[in-house]
């Protein structure tokens, strides 16, 4: 029986799943016991989805140097409402707009607000610049700069992302009408989809040449919804100076437990 592979190209990634369509699908195929999904059910899916798209569109958009920055408040100065929060964030993106465009570079960036489960504060991914002249544009409190390291898999910190805002997220007073607010300018993930015949099929997927596969990216088992078997798997680029020191790869990407940040290279300012 063929099968939907479909493969995203996101920067340095490439992503594969596998699935049945439920138009073509063979009576023969098993399926498990039928399922209607809970509010728990529905909710985590969305969570997972907003999570890969978040992820797809870090690691097409975002590189090595490229910036985590974290814009805290002093007590003293934080907003009263999110309104207002959105109001000081919108002002310092329209500083970060006219710096990049005085220095005749490219500005993208991901934006997010988080208040409901500490203190309001904002999360950006930007691109890269001297992150010594972040201090005059922010002045409510701490500019936190940490550069992304040079994987170009930034799921980790999508995922922080996500678990961060959710409540935010759904909360009538939110910030953002969207999940996460972007520049006009990202470029979207190469989505490509083709039927394929059953026979490839395989458990253990084989990696294309330069690249490695994510050991904790394969997922193999029964869809929630659907009942039938799916497969998926992520593809990282080997990075071309791979074993120098300061090098990030699989066995390297290990989670920040006192910040509870993905780990990422030192913030050391730069032209």
């Amino acid at each position: 029986m063929p099968y939907i592979e479909e493969i995203v190209i996101a920067g340095k990634t490439i992503e594969i799943s596998k699935r049945h369509s439920l138009r073509n699908i063979d009576k023969k195929i098993p399926r498990s016991e039928n399922k209607n999904p809970t509010p728990e059910d529905v909710n985590r899916i969305n969570e997972r989805n907003a999570e890969t798209n978040l992820r797809r569109l870090l690691n097409t958009n975002f590189k090595y140097q490229d910036i985590h920055l974290v814009l805290t408040y002093k007590k003293e100065n934080r907003p009263i409402t999110p309104q207002d929060a959105r109001q000081d964030l919108e002002k310092f993106l329209r500083k970060l707009r006219a710096y990049f465009k005085k220095k005749n570079m490219v500005l993208k960036y991901i934006a997010v607000t988080e208040y409901e489960n500490k203190a309001i504060h904002h999360h950006l991914v930007i691109s890269s610049m001297d992150t010594r002249d972040l201090t005059d544009m922010w002045q409510h409190g701490q500019p936190r700069p940490t550069y992304l390291n040079n994987t170009g898999q930034y799921g980790q910190l999508a995922s922080y992302l996500i678990k961060e805002t959710s409540k935010t997220f759904n909360g009538p007073n939110r910030v953002h009408g969207k999940r996460w607010c972007p520049s006009k300018n990202l470029e979207k993930p190469k989505i490509t989809r083709r039927i394929i015949s059953a026979n490839t099929w395989r458990k253990d997927p084989k990696p294309k040449k330069g690249y490695y596969i994510e050991k904790d990216s394969k997922r193999f088992g029964i869809h929630e919804l659907t009942g039938y078997q799916y497969q998926f798997y992520r593809m990282v680029k080997i990075p071309e100076n791979q074993g120098k020191k300061g090098d990030n790869n699989e066995m390297h990407a290990q989670h920040d437990h006192k910040s509870k940040l993905p780990r990422m290279q030192s913030s050391r300012s730069h032209n």
